[in-house]
């Protein structure tokens, strides 16, 4: 990684340990001092407030002040702190924060640990269970939201007392309120999702409070606590008898992740056995494998929720008995772009809500996917022979989001996009082909008759457009019904694209981004 550096190129190592900093250093270490307390206050009212309002709660500040002397000018201990109090007026919620007796337990302890700890035991039952299980993701996972929610929601993580609250909703909010008070870092948004990590530290509080439930196993012959229901094995695959005694060890899982797994003598056996024992699995990963066939036994997990095989290129087929997974919830099939064909009975999975997927086929006819009346959201990514998608897209009554992105041969969209009512999000990307107008992309009437076909069109939130050589004109079918609703237009790389129609209309407009359109 470090053979592309110029002559004179420097690196700078950070760690947190001596001993790292003596093997890798060259020239003699620096410790860096603590913020000093102008600095120190400066920082934790950045997050402890909205900007110039701590002056409104005088007293709050001089709770503050005290907390910060008691941060010692440790940037990560007055960032969490501020976070975890952002928009809390209460003294008696400052004033945990300030009592000496917390603060000398914690100097007997590793008072950063401590802290973020503390920070951790102010979130609601809900928060701490959805926090704790991100530690079956290794240190420096780059987290995305959806994935994210998607995986609390199969362990049952997001109920709601409300019944026609979704989950989905419930997970976003969920991550809404971890972020600010900065439990997630190196936060970033790309087509309208959030990706993020973990700081290392917040991580082992994760691991911490999870130890009971959650593991992440890096060889067989690391001791497990009995009641562990979730594992994440990295690199252990050895002997078939090491890998017996293991599962041996284990319980009734409900999650099982495997990711990078490489094809050897013991994998799918391994894979095999692990499926016939844990057959109440809610998750199961597969993801990043080397695997060239799926086992047979998954269609036996009848309580299997989200299945990931994504980035499994040397996968062909998919078994059409994968159907059969009736509950199933989320199907990521994103970089398995050698899939020769989807199963043909894919409308069997009543239950699926996510679908990601990715295939050699020219077109998307005949699977039934119009049939998905759960799926909320459909995201088709590097289909690089995809040239239609399928028709009947209008009876998928609760689509959300769709994304489209990368499927370099794709001429047009399905006729009836522009009458599914509850699409809020549409991200098309990277389609060298396709043509939005109306005369090829969208036909502006439909030359069939069906009692779905309303006389309106949907109303968006967000529209991502991105790298469409073929744009010239943002199209008035994709604007027509969301004048009142649109809050998110984003159109970049688009070449050739010289209006944007009637675009001043869009009466909710809260951002507009446009970038490399030179001909606008």
């Amino acid at each position: 990684m470090l053979k592309g550096g110029a002559v004179g190129s420097k690196i700078v190592v950070t760690p947190r340990s001596n001993q790292v900093a003596k093997i890798s250093g060259t020239i003699s270490q620096h410790h860096l001092e603590a913020l000093p307390y102008d600095k120190s206050l400066s920082l934790f009212l950045k997050f402890a407030f909205k900007k110039g309002e701590e002056k409104q709660h005088p007293n709050l500040e001089e709770i503050g002040e005290e907390i910060v002397k008691k941060c010692k000018g440790v940037p990560l201990i007055l960032k969490t702190l501020g976070s975890s109090l952002f928009s809390k007026t209460s003294e008696q919620e400052w004033k945990v924060f300030k009592d000496s007796e917390t603060w000398e337990l914690m100097e007997k302890e590793n008072q950063t640990f401590s802290i973020l700890k503390l920070t951790y035991d102010q979130l609601s039952p809900q928060l701490k269970q959805c926090f704790a299980y991100c530690s079956l993701y290794p240190k420096d996972t780059d987290f995305i939201s959806f994935g994210l929610i998607q995986f609390w929601m199969a362990l049952g993580l997001l109920e709601s007392s409300h019944k026609n609250e979704n989950p989905e909703d419930i997970g976003k909010r969920n991550l809404n309120d971890l972020l600010p008070r900065s439990f997630f870092q190196d936060y970033d948004l790309a087509f309208f999702f959030d990706a993020f990590k973990i700081h290392d530290l917040l991580h082992d509080i994760a691991l911490s409070v999870a130890k009971s439930e959650c593991c992440i196993v890096n060889t067989f012959e690391q001791n497990i606590a009995t009641g562990i229901r979730h594992v994440c094995l990295i690199n252990s695959y050895s002997s078939e008898e090491n890998a017996s005694k293991f599962l041996g060890t284990l319980g009734h899982l409900r999650t099982l992740r495997l990711p990078n797994l490489r094809n050897g003598p013991t994998s799918e056996s391994f894979i095999e056995k692990c499926l016939k024992r844990f057959q109440h699995l809610r998750m199961l990963d597969l993801s990043g494998s080397t695997l060239e066939v799926l086992p047979r036994w998954i269609v036996n997990l009848k309580h299997l929720r989200f299945l990931d095989i994504s980035n499994c290129p040397n996968i062909k087929k998919l078994l059409n008995s994968i159907c059969k997974l009736q509950i199933l919830q989320t199907l990521f099939l994103d970089g398995c772009d050698q899939i020769e064909e989807l199963p043909k009975n894919i409308r069997y999975m009543i239950s699926l809500r996510f679908l990601l997927l990715a295939t050699k086929q020219r077109d998307l006819h005949g699977h039934g996917l119009q049939h998905l009346k759960s799926l909320r959201v459909l995201a088709i990514y590097g289909c690089e022979n995809l040239e239609y998608l399928f028709d009947g897209i209008q009876k998928l009554t609760s689509l959300h989001t769709v994304w489209i992105v990368d499927c370099k041969k794709l001429v047009s969209l399905p006729h009836g996009l522009k009458y599914v009512a509850a699409l809020q999000s549409l991200v098309i990307g990277a389609c060298e082909k396709l043509d939005l107008s109306t005369g090829q992309g969208l036909k502006e009437k439909e030359d069939y008759n069906e009692e779905y076909l309303v006389d309106t069109c949907f109303s968006l939130q967000s529209l991502y457009i991105a790298d469409l050589p073929k744009l010239k004109a943002l199209p008035q079918w994709l604007l027509r019904g969301s004048a009142n609703t649109l809050k998110n237009l984003i159109i970049t790389g688009c070449e050739n694209l010289t209006t944007l129609a009637e675009w001043h209309n869009l009466t909710s407009l809260e951002k507009l981004e446009i970038k490399c359109c030179p001909k606008l």
